[in-house]
């Protein structure tokens, strides 16, 4: 009864957290619907966080954070788009208006060349901006003398975005020693599926794609795009057959491209909103956050412990630093982790926060939409804290988690929530992480 009644408490703050629609939240914020391809959104959902139990401090934090914003990861997309417009001006197929979509879209892909990958200022602000948020919340831990240990993925926007918060936290308090490592011995618990970071590159996702592959398309085919595809081209069959893409691919593609340059400064929405509708800006983000969550989030799809399984390197490495600082065996009051989005999802999959608040379903598109939000849950900059808490009165150690900076709930029993005891979030992690591997 008790564990009901934590789960429909949670389910209770999601029901408040959700009290609009994904399309009302979208057309407030349109930057959103490209949402793991979004500027970090953690400012837009900023709410006060709990005070701790009297008596009780800050001691030590452990986090992941998912790099900044960057310029896109590969440059093929663009470059798909570039030979799509080109062979639609080639054979006459381009509208006035696609004629215009044209040279944006040369003129993002030329923008670009050169630094695919990379970060961009504006993802250096963005971790700046949560590691002050962080030293002044939890100012305790940053004490003269204290030792920061930073480890990133290999990857550069890692390390820099690991340099620009590290450099935000010295700018805070000045005598704190920051050490900064991105070594591949580090590499299994930033990313425990090696070198390529993208779990649906390991085949994890393709065992079985027919059970939701055959949802989406069926959805797609009620999808009316219309409006986008006549505004920008005389006949759009042909250029999808010349790229070998579906048609809500290549329109998707389309916004994507355009809405992604909110990475690089670029958050003048006016081109795109004078093509797409907000109907068709909503049916794109439905699209897309129905493969994420399919890929790379579901717990309740076939296969999906293969994927998740591999978290127990990254939530053994929390819980052995933890451990160590609680102990008084950590010499650093604070551990930081700076990786990838897929991780990051697997760390809430397992915390049980993505999908605590629905009832696993993703037989519907719509219905998903609107109770797993991934503009939420991954933008760029995306991160959890595990604030660690010690009172002189009490033996117990107390623990909160921070999904973007909001206190998350978790289904444990406490009567302190979102306040924990160490010792039972620690259980609670290690058997979610058996389950999966079983």
């Amino acid at each position: 009864m008790k564990r009901f009644l934590l789960i429909l408490s949670a389910l209770c703050i999601a029901t408040f957290a959700f009290a609009q629609t994904s399309r009302e939240e979208i057309d407030k914020n349109p930057h959103l619907a490209v949402s793991t391809h979004s500027v970090y959104a953690g400012p837009i959902y900023a709410e006060p966080i709990a005070k701790a139990p009297k008596g009780y401090e800050p001691f030590y934090i452990s986090h992941y954070g998912r790099h900044g914003s960057r310029y896109e990861a590969s440059g093929k997309y663009s470059a798909e788009l570039v030979k799509a417009f080109d062979f639609a001006e080639k054979n006459g197929l381009l509208t006035t208006k696609g004629k215009e979509a044209k040279g944006i879209i040369d003129n993002i892909h030329a923008t670009q060349e050169g630094h695919f990958g990379e970060l961009t200022l504006v993802g250096a602000e963005q971790h700046k901006a949560v590691a002050r948020r962080m030293y002044n919340r939890f100012k305790p831990i940053f004490k003269r003398g204290s030792i920061i240990n930073s480890r990133s993925s290999t990857y550069s926007r890692c390390i820099l975005s690991m340099a620009a918060f590290n450099e935000s936290l010295k700018e805070c308090k000045p005598l704190v020693e920051t050490r900064l490592y991105a070594s591949e011995s580090d590499q299994s618990m930033i990313r425990p599926l090696g070198p390529d970071t993208n779990p649906y590159h390991h085949n994890i996702r393709r065992d079985n794609p027919h059970v939701w592959d055959s949802i989406i398309e069926k959805w797609i085919a009620k999808q009316d795009l219309s409006h986008v595809t006549n505004l920008l081209f005389t006949d759009i069959e042909p250029i999808c057959a010349h790229i070998g893409s579906s048609k809500i691919e290549f329109i998707s593609s389309i916004y994507k491209r355009l809405a992604f340059m909110q990475n690089l400064g670029w958050h003048d929405h006016s081109f795109i909103d004078s093509i797409f509708t907000a109907e068709e800006r909503h049916a794109i983000y439905k699209y897309e956050n129905y493969r994420l969550f399919c890929i790379y989030a579901g717990t309740s799809l076939p296969d999906s412990n293969k994927y998740f399984a591999t978290m127990n390197l990254m939530v053994d490495d929390i819980i052995k630093y933890a451990d160590l600082a609680i102990e008084g065996k950590n010499s650093a009051s604070a551990d930081l982790r700076f990786g990838h989005d897929y991780y990051l999802l697997g760390l809430l999959a397992v915390a049980n926060f993505n999908e605590i608040r629905m009832d696993c379903d993703y037989s519907d598109v719509d219905k998903l939409a609107e109770l797993w939000r991934s503009h939420q849950f991954i933008t760029m900059a995306s991160n959890m804290q595990f604030v660690f808490y010690r009172s002189k009165k009490s033996s117990d150690i107390l623990v909160r988690i921070l999904h973007n900076e909001n206190d998350m709930t978790l289904p444990i029993e406490s009567a302190t929530a979102p306040f924990y005891k160490w010792e039972d979030v620690k259980k609670y992690l290690n058997d979610r992480v058996a389950s999966f591997r079983k």
